[in-house]
């Protein structure tokens, strides 16, 4: 029997109302939740009402059990708002038919020729509506960061706290930071280097992270209440609940400055020099091909909202260690040419480090030297890591335009990256490990190995 008239008024009412309400409790487990239908008794003793939730069904089974544990103070509103004389006891029901629908739509999508601008356009409105909805996030980034990393990571802290919400940066392990992004004063703005006890609690924003397994810290993932990927490295694996992945973008600095437009945060100029490091250091000084037009005219956009050029050059580019020149000249003794100049491949032994007296960061940038040898096409610099490191050695490996693809290469060692750019770790020897990448170079088309 379909409802009177009466009842689809207090059934829109009762819909209206949870609603609005839904999306102002502040329990981290409730993702996205739309209330479909709603169906009341005729007495008012009983509302059963559908909810769609965006995400897997983890969430989908998280967001449920908060929404029971909530329906004391729902009900209470309800009364509030409507006026009704007797408050319906609610019920919270998945409703699968628009599930179902979803998966039409996807059927339908995979018949239709694919519209990546729609894509794209979807992904970020899931990302700019998740960081409206929530209060409280933990933003983290990769292994071993660099400019791009650490650039994002404070840019979006600062985007967040402007917002009012509750930001907690974490990069996990115990390893020091780069030297040369030592201005960006993360330490004092707040990073910690493990999750935070409420880090369940809070949604997690992974930044320039191409795989979960990046992040050092291998609990965020797992107890996150909700998780957020935004990053540009074509093999990301969109591992997290809502995705933003441009590979076309030159970094993730740049997406970052996209989602901030969205927001209404405007830089200011301490944000805006985050997001300039992010991008002069993944453009290599806006000489990589991956500097866009777009880049260029936002870098131009960020030096007008007050980030300091010739500080961020200096800090970055000419504040060397001399550890790290140490580091960089035993690199230089152990290149070695292969495939007639083609490829150049270089070794820091643990020795190296001790002699040099440099700490691991060190090794970040050295790899770009390697690439500037004449006639080479594909360069590896191969660091051999502490004990007690997961793996035994870390690969770098670089490409020039037009080269080989060298995140395939990383991914044949179960790591990944740009085309371009791309990194591994593995418990192979170095000789091992260089004919493997002598070999992936002549399968490519790069010569005889």
């Amino acid at each position: 029997m379909s409802p009177s008239g009466r009842m689809r008024r207090v059934n829109a009412a009762v819909k209206e109302v949870l609603s609005e309400a839904i999306p102002t409790l502040k329990d981290p487990r409730i993702g996205f939740v739309t209330v479909t239908t709603v169906e009341t008794t005729s007495d008012l003793d009983h509302a059963k009402v559908w909810v769609s939730v965006f995400g897997g069904e983890r969430q989908r089974e998280r967001t449920l059990n908060a929404l029971d544990g909530a329906t004391g103070v729902l009900q209470a509103r309800l009364g509030r708002e409507l006026g009704l004389r007797r408050t319906p006891r609610l019920e919270f029901v998945y409703d699968r038919a628009v599930e179902h629908g979803v998966r039409m739509t996807h059927l339908i999508d995979e018949l239709a020729p694919p519209d990546e601008d729609d894509d794209e356009r979807s992904d970020m409105d899931a990302v700019v509506e998740t960081l409206r909805a929530h209060d409280r996030f933990v933003v983290t980034s990769h292994d071993n960061p660099d400019g791009d990393a650490l650039g994002s990571l404070l840019a979006l802290h600062l985007a967040l706290v402007s917002l009012g919400k509750d930001s907690a940066m974490v990069l996990g392990g115990d390893a020091p930071l780069p030297p040369e992004y030592a201005f960006l004063d993360l330490q004092a703005r707040g990073l910690a280097r493990v999750a935070p006890g409420d880090a369940g609690e809070r949604v997690l924003v992974a930044l320039d992270c191409a795989q979960a397994s990046r992040i050092v810290e291998p609990t965020l993932v797992a107890s996150a209440a909700l998780t957020v990927n935004i990053d540009h490295h074509h093999d990301n694996t969109r591992f997290a609940a809502v995705n933003l992945v441009v590979e076309e973008a030159s970094s993730t600095g740049e997406l970052l400055a996209d989602v901030f437009a969205e927001l209404g945060v405007a830089p200011t100029p301490e944000l805006a020099e985050a997001l300039y490091t992010a991008i002069v250091t993944d453009t290599g000084r806006f000489q990589y091909t991956n500097t866009t037009p777009k880049a260029l005219r936002l870098a131009a956009e960020l030096v007008e909202a007050g980030a300091d050029v010739g500080k961020v050059f200096v800090e970055v580019y000419e504040s060397t260690p001399f550890p790290k020149l140490k580091l960089l000249a035993r690199a230089l003794e152990h290149a070695t040419e292969l495939a007639g100049g083609r490829i150049v491949v270089s070794e820091l032994t643990r020795a190296d480090f001790e002699a040099a007296r440099a700490d691991e960061p060190y090794s970040e940038g050295i790899i770009d030297h390697l690439r500037a040898a004449d006639g080479a096409e594909l360069v590896a610099l191969v660091r051999e890591l502490p004990e007690g490191a997961p793996a035994r050695r870390k690969g770098s490996l670089r490409s020039h335009p037009n080269g080989v693809d060298v995140s395939a290469i990383a991914r044949s060692f179960g790591g990944g990256g740009h085309r371009r750019a791309a990194g591994f770790s593995t418990d192979l020897g170095m000789d091992e490990i260089t004919q493997r990448i002598v070999e992936a170079f002549a399968a490519d088309g790069g010569g005889e190995p």
